[in-house]
């Protein structure tokens, strides 16, 4: 592990000569086991039928136990359709889902019995969580295959609450995992997740590839969530969501360190590829390379701390956007949220935001408010809490245009320090390609902004930036 460790780092952190493609191919593989050195366990030796109306919960349970007890395998879910609740995944199992097998999520919730989630949730709100693929504390588990997993996500709708801070009751995610090591998610299709399809909290040495992520039914539908994770890739996958597509968190106090997401193709009717909301822990060395996303509505790339994390050294490059709302947003703010820890500092400090390089960025943008709201790439900190240390290099972006003179002579554009984090959160800017509040550093080089249209706007405008460096 010490040396996986090692190799991560050497190929994250910059001044070692390692481009965006080095560092993913020097990306470690979890030691998880294999299907060809280990026994298998088919799930119907264990009573499972596979004909979509018996609940096989029981007896896929039973396979993985089996496979854990013996000292690990592969239990083997054959073509079917495996009606089941809430399996639990042990130490050195992998789940394999041949081709025509489905492991379908049951409609009930009584059929997913509630574990501690450590935080409070915002979402369903409370301390529990409820998943139909779950461990915690596993060490080399692996879902793997080219089967389907359906969470029936139709079967659990929003509940309205009173609590305006909690969107939901009670709803599933479809795979979660907390306090694993050594994980492996690949080449699976993942439809219609009650809640977030994959959750991974507080993990070490994740690798997912190829995965196939599809949701259309609900809000809060994240694709693949990071959530206070270290040493993570994300590579060639697909996700197509109704809301973020890829997400970093970090509700845990550790931070999001150590990831690499790398040739994904991402869809989404929210945002693309976010760091934050939840930033209580923060975000370090984090790199984001060659990967396309197409009609995000909420945005492009979105790096936010808000909740007292810092979020630093992140770089980009090589992304390509079409047909999205603001390609880029960066905002430092003080939301404050403690997400009912009892181990952190109150009130919560304002996270630090720094060392940002976002090199080769192509994005055409479209209006996600049906007005000029929301398309334009913004970096925004805090009076006395600047963003630090931005570069943004090789950048082309056209925007739609229709910027009016007073849209042009716009002040007084609000700081709103707590409010959650949205690219259009400041509605019409007074630039038509970039906007800079209380930043210090920021270096642009070789930026082309255009319009679709004709815009009475210029194309960056600045407000309490110290030290902006503009060539090219």
């Amino acid at each position: 592990m010490l040396l996986r460790r090692r190799r991560f780092l050497a190929a994250l952190l910059p001044g070692l000569g390692l481009t965006a493609a080095s560092a993913a191919d020097a990306a470690p593989r979890p030691a998880v086991g294999r299907t060809h050195d280990v026994r298998t366990l088919d799930v119907r030796t264990f009573g499972a039928r596979g004909d979509g109306t018996t609940r096989d919960t029981a007896a896929i349970q039973a396979a993985v136990d089996a496979a854990h007890a013996g000292g690990g395998g592969t239990v083997l879910l054959p073509a079917g359709t495996f009606l089941s609740g809430t399996v639990e995944l042990r130490s050195d199992v992998t789940l394999h889902l041949s081709p025509g097998a489905t492991l379908l999520g049951s409609p009930h919730i009584a059929d997913y019995p509630a574990h501690d989630l450590g935080v409070r949730d915002l979402d369903v709100g409370g301390r529990q969580v409820w998943a139909l693929l779950y461990a915690r504390g596993a060490e080399r588990v692996t879902i793997e295959g080219a089967g389907t997993i359906d969470g029936s996500g139709r079967a659990f709708p929003k509940v309205p609450t009173p609590d305006p801070e909690v969107a939901t009751g009670p709803r599933p995610r479809m795979i979660f995992l907390r306090g694993c090591r050594s994980v492996a998610l690949r080449d699976v299709t993942l439809r219609e997740a009650g809640m977030w399809t994959v959750h991974l909290a507080q993990c070490e040495d994740v690798r997912t590839e190829g995965l196939t992520v599809l949701s259309s039914q609900h809000v809060h539908q994240d694709g693949i969530v990071l959530d206070s994770c270290t040493g993570a890739v994300v590579s060639d996958c697909r996700v197509d969501t109704l809301d973020d597509a890829v997400v970093l968190k970090s509700s845990y106090p550790q931070p999001c360190a150590d990831v690499l997401v790398t040739d994904c193709r991402l869809t989404s009717r929210c945002a693309g590829l976010k760091l934050g909301t939840q930033s209580l822990g923060g975000f370090r060395r984090i790199r984001l390379t060659r990967t396309r996303f197409h009609d995000c509505r909420l945005g492009g790339l979105k790096l936010q701390t808000v909740d007292g994390g810092d979020l630093e050294d992140v770089v980009a490059t090589d992304l390509v956007m079409h047909d999205v709302a603001a390609p880029l947003s960066i905002r430092r703010g003080n939301r404050g949220f403690d997400y009912g820890r009892t181990d952190v500092a109150r009130p919560r400090p304002v996270g630090a935001l720094r060392d940002v390089r976002i090199r080769g960025l192509r994005a055409v943008t479209t209006h996600s408010l049906g007005t000029a709201a929301g398309d334009v790439m913004s970096i925004a900190g805090l009076p006395g809490f600047p963003v630090e240390r931005v570069t943004l290099e090789n950048v082309e972006v056209t925007t739609p245009g229709g910027g009016t003179p007073a849209d042009a002579r716009r002040t007084g554009i609000p700081e709103l320090p707590a409010a959650y984090p949205e690219h259009a959160m400041f509605g019409v800017l007074p630039a038509h390609g970039l906007w800079i509040r209380h930043a210090a550093d920021v270096t642009l080089r070789d930026l082309r902004l255009g319009t679709a249209a004709p815009d009475a706007r210029p194309a960056v405008v600045t407000d309490d930036v110290l030290g902006l460096h503009a060539a090219g």
